[in-house]
């Protein structure tokens, strides 16, 4: 059993979507505690030609520090949706298929959500049903009775033995905390990291000098979910061994 977690982040990059993808069960990780200014809250498209900056929603900080996804609440006292909207048509209404999902998005983004974890997850629900491609199992961390006082490695192995997983397919970056933590590698679940890098396509954004890893609305307002499909399947060439990790790092010394 091929299995993926990740904390739901917000209009999160293609290299979310390959992972989820590429697994035969995803766990979005929703008791996960929230980082301010993280990917969590934010992330970039562009804001003028040429130019990329943060899409951000704001949170109640009294309500939201330390707490987990399912828990952080959104400010809605701030008139943040209107500025959100107003500069997504003013860099994305000319591009060739923007009209296809403006109306989906607008209304996701004008919903009232519970939670910054809610509105996170339906986001990443939507885009994977546009993709029109064979999904996982979705499950949420939180619906995981086993002990949530376990920190790092220690949680994300606990959650891999609940989905019964025999392949742990794993973000680049966690290899150094699951290392320092020395929970990992474990003998009966194999792990495999992700190696993603954005193939080039045609931004309205930046027509003559294309910008990576923005979030996967860029390219689907660009290319469309056909195209947008292939760019995320075609994202990671070779997944990384436990070995090819190690060698990365001591190479990296």
């Amino acid at each position: 059993m091929r299995v993926a977690l990740m904390q739901p982040t917000f209009i999160p990059w293609q290299g979310l979507f390959e992972l989820i993808l590429s697994c035969d069960v995803f766990v979005f990780l929703d008791d996960f505690q929230f980082s301010y200014q993280s990917f969590g809250q934010r992330n970039k498209l562009f804001v003028n030609k040429g130019q990329v900056d943060w899409y951000t929603v704001p949170v109640e900080k009294t309500l939201s520090f330390k707490q987990q996804y399912n828990v952080a609440k959104i400010n809605y006292k701030v008139l943040w949706r209107d500025k959100f909207w107003k500069r997504i048509q003013n860099n994305y209404s000319r591009a060739p298929f923007f009209d296809c999902f403006a109306d989906s998005i607008k209304k996701w983004l004008y919903n009232d959500w519970t939670s910054l974890g809610a509105l996170n997850i339906e986001f990443i629900r939507y885009v994977c049903h546009i993709l029109n491609a064979p999904l996982p199992e979705f499950r949420l961390s939180s619906h995981d009775d086993s002990n949530r006082e376990l920190k790092r490695s220690e949680r994300v192995l606990e959650l891999l033995c609940w989905c019964n997983a025999d392949q742990y397919l794993s973000a680049y970056g966690s290899f150094d905390y699951m290392h320092d933590d020395g929970v990992f590698p474990v003998n009966d679940i194999e792990v495999l990291f992700q190696d993603f890098r954005p193939k080039p396509y045609k931004q309205i954004g930046s027509p003559d000098l294309f910008i990576p890893y923005l979030s996967v609305a860029d390219a689907l307002f660009n290319v469309g979910p056909e195209r947008t499909l292939q760019l995320i399947e075609s994202g990671t060439d070779r997944w990384l061994t436990w070995h090819d990790m190690t060698l990365k790092t001591k190479v990296g010394d």
